[in-house]
């Protein structure tokens, strides 16, 4: 079997590229990355170091695709994964980066005949419904209310596939929305296999760790650094909460697809954390004041900003049923090992800075 990986250099790609090997020493792994995001030159030695036939390209340059060794599978990690992606940078690099890209990326996949794995993101739901979602706080997190009007996708086990897309979802989410649409149209008018992964915050030890993207790494970093953290809008309150997802749970999926002959009618999955695997702002400062056991005041700020949402949770339902998948990985061991990891790396996490 041969793989390609795109993003291969990110945090999510070598994680991916490093677990396939563990698994398999005689599957060809194939990455392409074309370093735009700070620290991903650091992971280039450790995919050579695990054979890994690495590319400096880009996919939104058809050539580069073109010139790849022809695959059976693509895992197409590669996207500006910023959720600010397109406001605070160019629009049309977002749309290249996560659109066209994605475009090329099929185009082989009908040449070669080969499989497709898009790892897409909870950002393509709706930020308007999302907002609507009855919460309680309570000491130092928001959570669903246990009655709660009927809102499609939506139960005391978070969101679902069904849960509204709607506009508005930020640039971010349109292109990877447009890249599921697109990546199902191929298959169903080419028959390579599809699946599409709608992961919540992948998070875990080596991440960059950015404010706009690996947020539970970024607050650790910020720690260990002495620099200066805040609580934007709700209040200034940090009780705004996600799910956490450990890049080793997503490969446990990714190899069943990859393996696996299944035809299912459903293409796409949430994969997340869970409910049950959910922190807070609030509840990630309480836990590094703990174990980095520093007493940093955070600063705060009332005002919302316009693509943020208060709370979101993966419904793992339909993944379950299909895959038998579940995370194994509990938000506060993930923490725990981004917290290891980076105390023993201070010279790594200042070079992401």
């Amino acid at each position: 079997m041969i793989v390609l990986i795109t993003g291969a250099a990110g945090f999510v790609g070598s994680s991916i590229a490093k677990q396939l090997r563990k698994y398999s020493k005689s599957i060809q792994i194939i990455g392409i990355d074309n370093l735009s995001r700070k620290g991903s030159e650091l992971n280039i030695q450790a995919l050579k170091d695990i054979d890994c036939q690495f590319f400096h390209g880009d996919i939104a340059n058809q050539n580069d695709v073109d010139a790849l060794p022809k695959v059976n599978w693509i895992i197409d990690c590669a996207a500006n994964p910023s959720v600010l992606a397109g406001i605070s940078s160019s629009s049309l690099e977002v749309i290249n980066n996560n659109l066209v890209g994605t475009f090329y990326l099929l185009e082989k996949c009908k040449r070669d005949i080969a499989g497709f794995i898009l790892i897409s993101t909870s950002r393509v739901y709706s930020i308007s419904e999302l907002n609507k979602i009855p919460l309680f706080a309570s000491e130092s997190a928001f959570s669903i209310k246990e009655a709660y009007p009927q809102i499609q996708g939506l139960s005391s086990k978070g969101i679902s596939e069904s849960f509204s897309t709607n506009s508005p979802i930020s640039l971010y989410g349109a292109t990877k929305l447009a890249s599921e649409i697109i990546a199902l149209e191929y298959h169903y008018n080419f028959g390579f296999p599809v699946w599409i992964n709608r992961c919540g915050v992948i998070a875990g030890p080596g991440q960059f760790g950015k404010i706009d993207q690996g947020i539970f790494s970024y607050w650790v970093y910020q720690y260990l650094l002495d620099k200066p953290l805040s609580f934007f809008g709700y209040g200034g309150s940090g009780y705004q909460a996600r799910d956490i997802l450990h890049p080793i749970d997503l490969f446990n999926l990714l190899l069943q697809q990859l393996l696996s002959n299944a035809n299912f009618e459903e293409k796409i999955f949430n994969i997340g954390g869970g409910v049950e695997n959910t922190l807070s702002l609030l509840e990630l400062d309480m836990i590094c004041k703990e174990k980095i056991n520093k007493k940093k005041v955070i600063q705060t700020v009332s005002e919302n900003r316009s693509l943020d949402i208060p709370y979101y949770a993966s419904n793992n339902d339909l993944a379950t049923l299909k895959w038998g998948w579940r995370p194994t990985k509990s938000a506060h061991q993930v923490i725990d090992e981004i917290v290891e990891f980076s105390s023993k790396n201070v010279p790594f996490i200042k070079a992401l800075q």
